[in-house]
């Protein structure tokens, strides 16, 4: 059987669902093709910061958001010291963040999506593409055990970090950019409404402090997402156990949190994430790349959601001018916007990432910078990629400042 769509979508994790509602409430034919069964478990903190909040709300779910766990800003604990920083006020995005479990998250996100017209079909895997002439026309899905042909104008490639469609395509990570790695659980807790985002820099294995940081985040219905992140700039990350890293992180918590083997309530779950564009370029003929398929992860931060919204959301544009105004099947476009808007971040982001992968180094920037709320209000701003356009505070102009200076070659 031969199915054919304006657009067909290969995975409907925050790329997918946010691309297919654009398109579909643009009036175009989409079909989403997501490999897993929903609900589903994702490795994720489950927190989101005000640029997730923005683009969520620009999809029509701010009534959705208003009942979500509400988070004031970030609370840091290092080098013996706790420090509050809430997020800025902005004109650009809200000043708080929220926290939902990607497992409902994700589901709300592709229904949506699904009501503004596009068709989602659950447990069906893309396993190789199709093209005519040098152009995408679609893929062949497996569906109930069966191969079927989907035909598309245009294909988005929005499966994450899975890589095995992408790498078809042509596009394989850039092994010199930098990626994380990451761990979480879920704990039921009796501080499940703390209001902060709560960060641990003090991350060891050994002596040595990590360049990454631990996280407990409040779910808001009795428990807490707790787990730890790492970077690959830590030269000896391969030695790295993560499940020994979160239980040392989970050792180390304060009590009053009670997270412990006793108020476990989940596996730990691990998983990679693709930081800094490192999948590059996300447009050939007749596709685009979105979200974590295209590398596009915060390396500061190891922020994907929101990433992943605003490009599936920015490729749902690209396509629908190119659907109207039937335009080339390569949309070099779509790449240079994101190259405009995200290229000089990344390129300060991986620039960081590199210097903090020194844990000496890493350990004296936090002990300096935990004695001064100044210096750690900045860094909430830059390291979330809070640049407000028409700010002009002195956070807003150093952020901008240090977006410059990324540029210059070192």
């Amino acid at each position: 059987m031969t199915a054919e769509f304006d657009v067909a979508i290969v995975g409907g994790g925050p790329s997918g669902a946010a691309a297919a509602h654009y398109l579909a409430s643009q009036g175009h034919s989409v079909l989403v093709c997501e490999k897993k069964a929903f609900p589903r478990e994702k490795t994720c903190g489950d927190g989101l910061t005000p640029r997730a909040v923005k683009v969520l709300s620009d999809m029509g779910l701010s009534q959705e958001l208003d009942t979500w766990e509400r988070v004031e800003g970030l609370r840091v604990h290092a080098a013996g010291k706790t420090m509050e920083l809430p997020f800025p006020e902005l004109q650009d995005f809200c000043n708080y963040g929220l926290v939902k479990p990607r497992r409902q998250l994700d589901q709300i996100v592709l229904d949506h999506a699904e009501a503004a017209g596009a068709k989602v079909l659950y447990e069906t895997q893309a396993k190789e593409p199709i093209f005519d002439r040098g152009v995408m026309a679609g893929f062949i899905a497996k569906r109930d055990g069966q191969d079927e042909e989907v035909r598309a104008q245009w294909v988005i490639c929005a499966e994450g970090a899975a890589t095995k469609f992408a790498r078809s395509l042509g596009r394989v990570r850039n092994e010199d950019y930098p990626m994380g790695f990451a761990i979480r659980q879920y704990f039921k807790s009796p501080m499940e409404h703390s209001g902060w985002f709560e960060a641990y820099l003090d991350v060891r294995s050994g002596p040595k402090q990590l360049p990454g940081y631990g996280w407990v985040f409040p779910v808001g219905d009795g428990t807490v997402n707790a787990g730890v992140g790492l970077l690959s700039t830590y030269g000896g990350w391969r030695a790295v156990n993560l499940h020994d890293l979160q239980n040392n992180f989970i050792a180390q918590l304060p009590p009053e949190w009670e997270v412990t083997p006793e108020t476990v309530c989940s596996k730990p779950r691990a998983g990679r994430l693709f930081m800094g564009s490192s999948v590059w370029p996300p447009h050939g003929p007749g596709f685009l790349l979105t979200g974590d398929a295209a590398g596009m992860i915060n390396p500061c931060n190891g922020e994907g959601i929101a990433y992943g919204y605003e490009t599936g959301r920015i490729a749902g544009r690209h396509i629908h001018e190119a659907l109207q105004s039937g335009g080339s099947p390569v949309l070099e476009g779509y790449t240079k916007e994101l190259e405009y808007i995200y290229g000089p971040y990344f390129r300060l982001g991986r620039r960081f990432v590199k210097l903090i992968g020194h844990p000496a180094l890493m350990e004296k920037l936090v002990g300096m910078a935990m004695h001064s709320k100044t210096v750690m209000s900045f860094a909430l701003t830059l390291l979330a990629n809070l640049e407000d356009e028409r700010g002009q505070n002195a956070e807003q102009r150093g952020l901008k400042m240090m977006k410059k200076l990324a540029e210059l070659k070192p």
